[in-house]
């Protein structure tokens, strides 16, 4: 058998512990962990949880960090177009063959526990780190928090908590305040924790948790930041003016753009402050990390333009507020005056009507389909949700068959709805020369 066969055969395997579901809990990550004798408490993390935004502050922090000079993990999920995306270091991916060492060690504790997909890729992470000796890692939760496992760091450097909306409902809970309730649990005694979230009521309640939690503080990036100008670029980039405490940066260039990812830099850059007397990160290196965040961390699809004339733009987005996010910044970048061919896929438990709902004033043709996943919605179903709100729609076999399609009318394209239809839709634009 060769490597490659090997390494998928191991692939397979892994998606295959999906059929245990989603068991919130600890016990089961705490028994691979203990099997593995503890890596995670072998190097300082940074721990990240929230509805929306924590991919990208993880992307952020872990760019910056690796700029001044720090071996840095970054453990994220889903992963767009490989399993090892999951796992890297420095940007760098975890090879096939330490994955296939790391499953390999874990297969009987895994069958003797029923351990889940996420807790076993968990465990691999913080495993290699430990192996690689990093010097600080990035780790963003699953989709909660409290049970989250990654939640089994008892000593981070620094707790953030990202926006918060209605995502994971049948899990988390149906109201925001059942979600805040569940992502704060991350908080640690004796623990910084950043909160990017900017609602009142959910800004009480999380001042409230960290004084509970016995949090070291409660930083609210609205009270210990603040932006005093933004330019918002064609290339879906921005420079902006902002003060962090008393530092001030002037004319800093984001690669990513948007009001959400504003206060996603706020975020990462308070986070940093807290941490500096440990982890010092100079102006030039934090100028760098936010400048060539994809580049150096590894982390794309975050409204990203991938063509230009006619553009294409591709986006992990998959909830509502995601795709008001996307949309708004379209608009701020200077394509108000587009229609839009727009690819689309979701799963099934999302407010898909919403979505819609929201696509319909900037569509020119829905082109639905359906990720290779059992959990999302039929490209046909979709189709006919869509008639209620987007006249000119169309449905597609593949996700690729509506890439080609978007491609071929020659006009502006957005590719949005999940990161599975991310992963199917790069793979389908490799094979395509885009200008």
């Amino acid at each position: 058998m060769s490597q490659k066969d090997s390494i998928q055969d191991l692939l397979n395997y892994l998606f295959s512990l999906h059929r245990f579901g989603i068991k919130p809990g600890l016990e089961r990550i705490q028994f691979l962990l203990s099997f593995l004798e503890n890596p995670e408490t072998l190097y300082p993390c940074i721990h990240v949880a929230g509805t929306n935004g924590k991919g990208s502050v993880c992307s952020i922090l872990a760019s910056i960090l690796q700029s001044a000079g720090y071996k840095t993990g970054l453990y994220t999920s889903p992963h767009i177009r490989l399993f090892n995306e999951r796992i890297r270091i420095n940007g760098e991916c975890i090879p096939n063959e330490d994955i296939a060492r790391l499953a390999s060690k874990l297969m009987p504790e895994i069958e003797k526990e029923h351990t889940t997909f996420f807790e076993v890729t968990t465990a691999m992470a913080f495993a290699w780190f430990a192996e690689q000796n990093v010097d600080i890692a990035i780790i963003e939760t699953g989709m909660g928090g409290r049970l989250d496992a990654t939640n089994v760091m008892e000593s981070p450097l620094a707790t953030i908590i990202t926006s918060i909306d209605l995502d994971h409902t049948e899990y988390l809970g149906s109201d925001l305040l059942s979600i805040a309730g569940e992502k704060a649990g991350i908080m640690k005694i004796g623990c910084p924790v950043i909160i990017g979230e900017s609602r009142i009521e959910l800004l009480s309640f999380f001042k409230s948790f960290a004084i509970h939690k016995q949090a070291s503080s409660c930083i609210i990036i609205d009270e210990e930041s603040s932006v005093h100008s933004v330019r918002y670029n064609k290339d879906l980039s921005m420079n902006l003016d902002l003060s962090i405490g008393n530092q001030k940066y002037v004319e800093v260039k984001s690669e990513r753009a948007g009001l959400h990812q504003i206060r996603n830099i706020q975020t990462a850059l308070l986070a940093l402050h807290e941490i500096s007397a440990l982890f010092p990160c100079d102006e030039l290196s934090i100028r760098k990390g936010l400048e060539f965040t994809s580049l150096i961390s590894g982390i794309h699809g975050r409204i990203q333009l991938l063509q230009t004339n006619p553009p294409i733009i591709i986006d992990v987005g998959h909830n509502p507020a995601c795709i008001k996010r996307l949309l708004e910044t379209i608009d701020i970048c200077g394509y108000s005056h587009n229609k839009w061919q727009i690819v689309f896929g979701a799963m099934s438990d999302k407010p898909i009507q919403e979505m819609l709902r929201l696509f319909a004033p900037y569509c020119d043709v829905l082109l639905a389909c359906s990720p290779n996943i059992e959990r999302a919605m039929p490209a046909s179903q979709l189709a006919l949700l869509s008639k209620d709100f987007i006249q000119n729609t169309e449905y597609f076999q593949s996700v690729a068959d509506a890439v080609y399609k978007g491609i071929d009318s020659k006009k502006p394209l957005l590719i949005t709805g999940s990161f599975y239809l991310a992963e199917e839709a790069f793979r389908a634009l490799d094979t395509i020369q885009l200008t």
